[in-house]
């Protein structure tokens, strides 16, 4: 059933217009999003690796000096909210804030897109479990044990970000698998909401209860496992998934002066921005209430590199090797995890490889180790189950005059 509200007049305050077709072009992939998401992937990746080597302390000196920076993974979660956000809104945007599918055409095209793999690396994860990795070690994989039959159940429905259990069982990354897909149950209602109010009013209204809904549930997380049950249901991400709908929004809007606004160098001072401020507040704890900055960062990244002309952000995020890892960066995030796991327990701690010199066999062997063996994955796993005009993981590049 596909459920239109009816038109409605605009608030007094000025709109991004919705209905008009969308003067820019409409490529199947942005290069630029692919490269954001390899860098969100890849930057996961580094830090779990980080965390593998040391679980419990940063060390001091150089080796501390190098892990550092890696301690945020949460962050780079974020920006995948927002990314998807963005990625989901763009053809909505271009259809005058209608799913160009339906609800359940959208529906079912998530479905087939997101839950293939996801259950593919799940039943990865339990093998390797099974026959490898199922035994406690000292490592954050430990989180993940012992497997349960009630924790597979909640993995196969979804549900583990709510668990009452630890919602890392089985991988520790599967949590937000689960978040994001709640999202996606929400996103024709926030489509919705999108076509009742202008975006400018919509976004915020939307980023403002979910950000107070979490606020509401600090303290319900105090004293609770640090780095799973106090972020796995993570309701800010709705927030961080508007911030996504409304820089699509602006992306395609037609409006010249709502384009000049999309077009200046205002969005690149505001990821800068963002951006400084989490490099001075993110030492503090409690890192998810930062959110919000790195929502707006990403946000700043997304536009900057939208801009058109000679832009060095986008050709940055196109950078070629870049927008190929993107193209299997779900790949690579759903089962890096075990796989650090698996090369830790079974090459560098048998050769005795600690602190430093084990982070750098860990990042500079096992990475691109893994990156291919994601590769592998997402042309197995992944791959056949993408629509026909994404199956190349090096999506032409896009230029703008």
């Amino acid at each position: 059933m596909r459920q239109e509200i009816g038109e409605r007049a605009p608030l007094a305050a000025p709109t991004i217009p919705a209905s008009a077709p969308t003067s820019r072009a409409a490529p199947a992939r942005l290069g630029f999003v692919d490269g954001l998401r390899a860098l969100a992937a890849l930057y996961v990746m580094a830090s779990h690796i980080m965390l593998e080597i040391w679980p419990r302390a940063l060390p001091g000196g150089l080796a501390g000096a190098l892990a550092a920076p890696l301690f945020y993974g949460h962050q780079a979660v974020s920006v995948f909210i927002v990314l998807s956000g963005f990625s989901l809104m763009l053809p909505v945007a271009r259809n005058a804030n209608r799913l160009p599918w339906g609800v359940w055409g959208f529906y079912w095209r998530r479905a087939k897109r997101i839950l293939p793999p996801y259950y593919f690396a799940m039943g990865l994860a339990l093998l390797l479990i099974w026959l490898f990795i199922g035994q406690k070690t000292g490592t954050p994989w430990d989180s993940t044990l012992p497997v349960t039959g009630q924790a597979v159940i909640e993995h196969i429905f979804l549900l583990q970000d709510v668990s009452h259990l630890n919602p890392a069982r089985i991988n520790h990354v599967f949590w937000s698998i689960a978040m994001e897909w709640q999202i996606y149950l929400l996103f024709p209602a926030l489509v919705l909401l999108w076509r009742r109010y202008p975006p400018l009013f919509a976004m915020p209204l939307i980023t403002a209860a979910s950000f107070a809904l979490m606020f509401a549930l600090v303290p319900t997380w105090i004293g609770q496992t640090p780095g799973y049950a106090a972020v796995a249901f993570a309701p800010q991400y709705i927030g961080l998934f508007a911030m996504g709908m409304f820089a699509a929004s602006l992306h395609t809007v037609p409006s010249p002066r709502w384009g000049r606004l999309r077009d200046r160098y205002l969005w690149d001072a505001v990821a800068v921005a963002c951006f400084a401020l989490l490099v001075v507040a993110l030492p503090g704890e409690r890192i998810y209430l930062l959110d919000p900055l790195t929502g707006l960062m990403t946000v700043g990244l997304l536009l900057a590199a939208s801009r058109p002309g000679a832009n060095p952000i986008r050709a940055a995020l196109e950078w070629r090797p870049l927008v190929w890892v993107g193209g299997f960066s779900y790949s690579l995030y759903l089962i890096h995890a075990p796989l650090v796991q698996l090369i830790w327990q079974y090459s560098l701690h048998p050769l005795g490889l600690t602190g430093l010199p084990a982070f750098l066999a860990l990042l500079l062997v096992g990475g691109p180790l893994i990156a291919a063996a994601s590769w592998l994955f997402w042309y197995c796993c992944e791959r056949p189950f993408l629509n026909s005009n994404s199956r190349n993981p090096r999506p032409p590049r896009t230029i703008r005059k």
